[in-house]
């Protein structure tokens, strides 16, 4: 227990522990060892952080900044994370259960990436933007982008530097405030945000950083009467919830949802490739990512050898302590969830799949302690199966066999979710025709899970509400005011006096 972390809420540029004294443990998903400790926040600490957002974006000490100066400060932010990439992977791997040979490299740098993008966009967009046709009349309009005002960040647990990046670089780069809260489970990279964004003279009350359990400080958050903007990415459950309690005071949202992914692979695939994307797509973090690839279509007469593959290569990764380079796959993020892959699994059974891989809980001296779920292969599914239909949020992948290309973008598109897809051809003209048939909000070609900060990310239907990352991203935290001048300088002039009668 010596070795345990204990850190402090970030609220109005100082460290404070929550009103009521408590604090939760953060575990090492590998072993259930506490790691850290942070507290737990209550509806009179999350007020506090409120409080400090809205005194910070009133008195204008960030908003009133010219986009060059917000630009310098977020691009500080990226260089800090860059230096401090080492310990930043070390805490993320430690308590996401994310494998250390992926945090240093990809989750830190989309996060580095985030802050730095943001800066050149912001450094691109334009101060006004005039109208785009000639009026019919003596005027002049424009319109200007203005911050939001204070906004929360409510974050899920399985990329959470990734994320509290995605949130809190474009409403930084726009001119807002905002309270984040982490998911109670990963909290601490968020936190480490915070003091390098106050390192790199954010001025305090800008960012607050504060604890909690979601269903109550997320839910207190998302609900309080001095936010006016709410962006959540968490499951569709919960966007429902957060929706609910925005709409009291009309606040903007931006929802980043659930998702049941579809990957289609053509019958002119290469089948290398296709067992290689087909793996990638539900593998990725333990296959605990909401875009995840977890209904691959595959022509009848190519499932059994694309299956074979799959089952080959799955039985050569090395399943094992996140924080060892040599693992492929680490845990599961905590005990709940793992539970929840276990019984979706069963209900596979019951309904008729075929289980070809996997389907276990690991155990044995390394994986004892720890929540460990072996990589799972679903052969001869269909697409009302249950496991098909709902998001599982693990590494299960469910193969559904297809005669015609119409059939499979079909089912493809037959589901409540429209986050992302993908497809896997060697015919470049095909592939693109089909990418344009999905309905999903971002469409893969022979690669998957890459997430650019300057493209829109977000999802179609039941998966999401507006955009991340790219312009569309700094737009979701931003207000578009018109502004319309009369030209003519006397009162005889104006244009609308024949309208009303006015005779001079």
């Amino acid at each position: 227990m010596s070795n345990v972390m204990d850190y402090k809420m970030f609220i109005d540029g100082q460290w404070v522990d929550a009103h009521s004294g408590e604090t939760m443990d953060v575990i090492n998903p590998s072993n259930q060892e506490v790691v850290a400790r942070v507290p737990k926040c209550g509806p009179l600490d999350i007020d506090r952080a409120v409080d400090a957002a809205r005194s910070s974006f009133e008195s204008g000490v960030w908003a009133n900044k010219s986009k060059s100066e917000r630009a310098h400060v977020l691009g500080q932010i990226a260089l800090l994370l860059l230096k401090n990439t080492d310990r930043l992977a070390y805490l993320e791997s430690l308590t996401s259960g994310a494998c250390i040979r992926r945090t240093g490299f990809i989750d830190l740098g989309t996060a580095i990436m985030s802050f730095h993008t943001a800066a050149h966009l912001l450094d691109d967009m334009p101060e006004i933007e005039h109208a785009r046709r000639a009026p019919s009349a003596p005027l002049h309009s424009y319109t200007v982008r203005e911050p939001i005002g204070v906004c929360a960040g409510i974050a899920p647990w399985n990329v959470p530097i990734m994320i509290a990046s995605w949130k809190m670089a474009p409403c930084l780069a726009m001119g807002n405030s905002m309270v984040f809260k982490p998911a109670s489970i990963t909290p601490v990279t968020a936190l480490e945000i915070a003091r390098l964004a106050k390192e790199a003279g954010l001025p305090d009350g800008v960012l607050n950083v504060v604890t909690g359990p979601g269903a109550s400080a997320g839910s207190y958050l998302a609900g309080h009467p001095g936010v006016d903007k709410v962006s959540l990415t968490g499951s569709t459950e919960v966007g429902r919830d957060i929706t609910h309690r925005a709409a009291d005071t009309i606040k903007k949202v931006t929802l980043e949802l659930g998702g049941k992914s579809p990957l289609i692979i053509l019958d002119d695939a290469d089948m290398e490739v296709a067992i290689n994307m087909g793996l990638l797509a539900f593998l990725y973090h333990q296959g605990q990512i909401c875009l995840s690839g977890t209904r691959l279509f595959v022509p009848r007469k190519m499932q059994d050898e694309l299956v074979a593959g799959m089952v080959k290569r799955i039985k050569t990764l090395k399943i094992g302590n996140q924080m060892d380079p040599v693992s492929d796959q680490g845990p599961i993020a905590n005990l709940q969830q793992l539970q929840t892959i276990m019984r979706y699994v069963e209900i596979g059974k019951q309904e008729g799949a075929e289980l070809v891989c996997g389907g276990n809980r690991l155990s044995g001296a390394e994986y004892d302690r720890g929540f460990f779920f072996e990589p799972t292969v679903f052969a001869n599914c269909t697409n009302q199966m249950t496991q098909a239909r709902e998001e599982i949020f693990g590494p299960v992948q469910c193969v559904i066999p297809y005669d015609d290309v119409d059939e499979a973008i079909a089912m493809a598109n037959d589901s409540p979710y429209g986050l992302a897809g993908g497809v896997v051809s060697t015919n470049v003209a095909r592939a693109q025709l089909l990418a344009r048939k999905m309905r999903t909000g971002t469409v893969w070609i022979n690669n998957y899970h890459f997430i650019r900060p300057d493209a829109p990310f977000g999802g179609y239907k039941q998966s999401g509400v507006g955009r991340e990352c790219a312009f569309e991203g700094l737009y979701e935290y931003s207000e578009v005011k018109h502004i319309c001048q009369d030209l003519t300088p006397e009162a005889k002039d104006k244009f609308w006096n024949p309208f009303l009668g006015f005779v001079y």
